[in-house]
C-alpha cells in the first residue's frame, strides 16, 4: 500500500491530468549512469524477472520501462517511486494497488523505446513498434488479421506493406491491453477500419464489444517507432498529451508527433476484395 503522507521527490513536480498523457523515453536518452538508480526502484518480482532476461537490449527495455512507469506515476500521486505496489488480473494485467482517485495506467516498450500512458478512470491501451525489425508480415496478417485488414495489407509492396502491417498490429495490441484480457480475446474476433479521420473499430460475435465507446489514434512518434493508443470511454481522449522525459530527471519535452496519413482507396479496395488467402 502506497502511504500518501510521503512526498514525491523533488525533481517530480505534481502534474495536471484533465485527458491523457503519453510519456515516452528513448534509451539512447538514458545514461547508463541511471540504470543502477532505476534497478533500486524494483520491487522483488521486478528484479527475478530483470535477472532472468539474457539479452542485454531486452534487459534495458524492461528496467527502463519500469523506471518510467515508477517516476511518472509519482508525477500524479504522493508516492515516491519505489514504493508503488501493482496487482494483476486474472489474465496479468497489472493495476496500482490502492487509491481511490481513479489512476490507471499502460505500459508498452519495444527496440530503443518506452511508451507509458496514463489517465483516470477509463479503459486504457498502448501499443509502441519498430517498423524496421524483420517479421514475415505477410503470414503474420493472414493468421492474426480479419479477413479485410489481410486484405489491405497484402495489396501494398515494401515500406508500404510494412506501414500497414504495423498499423493494424499496434492498434490490435492497444485494444486488447485496454480490454485487459491479453491474447483470450481473437485477434481475428475485432476488425479496424482506416477510412476516416481517426480508426474505427468492429467486432465479430466472438468478441462483442460497443465500437460507439471506443477512440483510437494513431502516431510517428520517431523515424522508426509507431504508436497507437485506445481509450473507452470516448469522452476521456482529449485533451491528450505527448511528453518526451527520461525517469528520475527533470526532463519534461512536450511532442507532437506526426498523424499518421491513412489511406482511404486502398481499404476500400481491400474490404471489396473478399477474404484473405
Amino acid at each position: 500500500m502506497q502511504t500518501a503522507d510521503r512526498e514525491a521527490p523533488p525533481h517530480a513536480p505534481f502534474l495536471p491530468l484533465d485527458g491523457v498523457d503519453v510519456w515516452l523515453t528513448f534509451l539512447p536518452d538514458v545514461a547508463p549512469a541511471l540504470h543502477a538508480p532505476y534497478r533500486a526502484l524494483l520491487d522483488a518480482g521486478e528484479r527475478q524477472r530483470y535477472e532472468r532476461y539474457r539479452v542485454d537490449g531486452a534487459r534495458e527495455e524492461f528496467l527502463v520501462g519500469k523506471a518510467l512507469l515508477r517516476a511518472t506515476l509519482s508525477r500524479y500521486r504522493p508516492v515516491p517511486p519505489d514504493a508503488w505496489r501493482f496487482t494483476a488480473n486474472r489474465y496479468g494485467r497489472p493495476d496500482i494497488s490502492g487509491g481511490d482517485d481513479g489512476l490507471t495506467f499502460n505500459l508498452s516498450h519495444t527496440r530503443g523505446l518506452a511508451a507509458l500512458a496514463v489517465a483516470r478512470h477509463c479503459d486504457l491501451g498502448v501499443d509502441v513498434e519498430t517498423v524496421g525489425r524483420d517479421s514475415a508480415v505477410r503470414d503474420l496478417a493472414g493468421r492474426y488479421f480479419s479477413p479485410a485488414e489481410a486484405t489491405y495489407v497484402r495489396a501494398a509492396d515494401g515500406p508500404d506493406l510494412r506501414e500497414r502491417f504495423f498499423a493494424f498490429w499496434t492498434l490490435k495490441e492497444a485494444y486488447i491491453k485496454a480490454r485487459g484480457m491479453g491474447l483470450a480475446l481473437p485477434l481475428d474476433g475485432f476488425s479496424f477500419d482506416l477510412e476516416g479521420e481517426t480508426p474505427t473499430i468492429g467486432f465479430a460475435p466472438s468478441c462483442p464489444d460497443d465500437p460507439a465507446r471506443w477512440t483510437f489514434l494513431r502516431r510517428r512518434v520517431s523515424a522508426e517507432h509507431r504508436l497507437a493508443l485506445a481509450v473507452s470511454p470516448r469522452d476521456r481522449l482529449p485533451p491528450i498529451r505527448f511528453l518526451r522525459t527520461v525517469p528520475l530527471t527533470d526532463l519534461i519535452e512536450e511532442l507532437e508527433p506526426v498523424v499518421m496519413p491513412l489511406d482511404a482507396m486502398a481499404m476500400s479496395n481491400a474490404d471489396a476484395g473478399g477474404p484473405a488467402s
